[in-house]
């Protein structure tokens, strides 16, 4: 019996679709698959890191906070402290004045003593 091309056209078709088809979907979908695991396992690790570095950023953040609050209140301090020492400065050039006054004083009197002799 001679196969006619005509005939062998129908016969190569329904092998591909039935034996061919099947083999090379099946083929494809593991490979399919397995990439996407892979894909998968890759965008997991990835979204971890990430996940790693919001969690460092939340923390400098609260860290940045803390800090420039408490830059503040030494500044404050800094404050107050510089006012204590301009009182201090200015106790320190009364009490200087006050001698300084006492001590004409005594001369005043000295040469008045004088003058009355």
């Amino acid at each position: 019996m001679a196969f006619v091309a005509e005939d062998l056209l129908p016969l190569l078709t329904r092998f591909h679709r039935e034996v061919i088809a099947p083999d090379v979907e099946r083929i494809v979908g593991n490979a399919v698959d397995a990439l996407e695991q892979r894909v998968n396992a890759k965008f997991d690790q990835v979204n971890g890191h990430v996940d790693a570095v919001y969690k460092r950023f939340d923390r400098l953040e609260t860290e940045y906070h803390a800090i420039v609050a408490g830059l503040k209140r030494l500044e404050e301090q800094m404050d107050r402290l510089e006012q204590r020492i301009d009182k201090m400065a200015l106790r320190s050039e009364l009490v200087e004045l006050k001698a300084r006054v006492n001590g004409l004083q005594e001369q005043v009197r000295m040469l008045e003593g004088r003058l009355e002799r």
